[in-house]
């Protein structure tokens, strides 16, 4: 038990050293300025020779586990419908009559029928309908898609892509064959400015390709899936969206 304990408390402290040192390293590339100007592909899965920048207070923004596990359960929770429930004895319908006399039968004494010992009686602590939604900050979830979108870019596994003009018409073929040269093999987001049909409709037949729009990017759709694929034209609209101050309208009752 106790070496158990020990080997659970060093692989604890090896996780954090690396995680440190990840850290470090990313600090490093935002001085030098590398990690922010990177190159990106073509419609065809070519690497282009022009480079696009990219805005290092989202994409070179520290890591930080404990704050997308704390996001991630709460878009968990929020996901729980939370219908589940039960009757206790006071909402069975049924008579409160005591079964029989409490004495002189020689068996067990008993109350009424909605007693929840009896069949058919209510439940003892059953569960009953309940919100299970935990709200979570703007700037907490905000800073939870920045690191994982910085951990997927130092990880290599966040690709920028110009489609521009390339799906006039669907086609599930031609993206299918972009995919196997940008050598992507396992599950994957596309995050678009916008809903474009053709573009859409050419991965929707595909296995594990999921799409949205850049507003819509959350912690459990990059958790979900090991590569992202930003284009070219939302990746200005992304890093607005999520450094904007959004400010709410007061309605003010005359």
């Amino acid at each position: 038990m106790k070496n158990q304990q020990l080997k659970n408390q060093q692989l604890k402290n090896q996780q954090l050293k690396n995680q440190q040192l990840k850290n470090q390293q990313l600090k490093k590339k935002i001085k030098n300025r590398d990690l922010m100007n990177i190159e990106y592909y073509t419609e065809k899965g070519s690497l282009s020779k022009q480079k696009v920048k990219l805005d290092d207070s989202i994409f070179a923004f520290e890591t930080n586990p404990a704050l997308v596990h704390q996001v991630f359960v709460s878009q968990r929770a929020n996901l729980r419908s939370g219908t589940a429930s039960t009757k206790n004895r006071s909402q069975i319908v049924g008579s409160t009559r005591k079964i029989r006399p409490q004495k002189g039968s020689g068996m067990a004494r008993k109350g009424s029928i909605k007693s929840p010992i009896q069949v058919g009686g209510g439940v003892t602590f059953g569960p009953s309908p309940r919100s299970f939604s935990k709200r979570i900050p703007r700037k907490m979830n905000r800073n939870a898609i920045k690191s994982m979108l910085s951990d997927k870019l130092s990880d290599k596994r966040l690709l920028v892509l110009d489609s521009k003009g390339s799906y006039d018409k669907p086609s599930t073929k031609q993206f299918s064959e972009m995919l196997k040269k940008l050598k992507i093999d396992s599950s994957c987001l596309v995050l678009t400015k916008n809903q474009d049909r053709s573009f859409f409709l050419s991965a929707r037949n595909i296995k594990n390709v999921s799409m949205m729009t850049y507003d819509k990017v959350n912690v459990l759709s990059l958790l979900n899936n090991d590569w992202v694929i930003v284009l070219k034209d939302a990746v200005n609209s992304l890093e607005e969206n999520l450094t904007s101050n959004i400010v709410r309208k007061k309605i003010i009752k005359d």
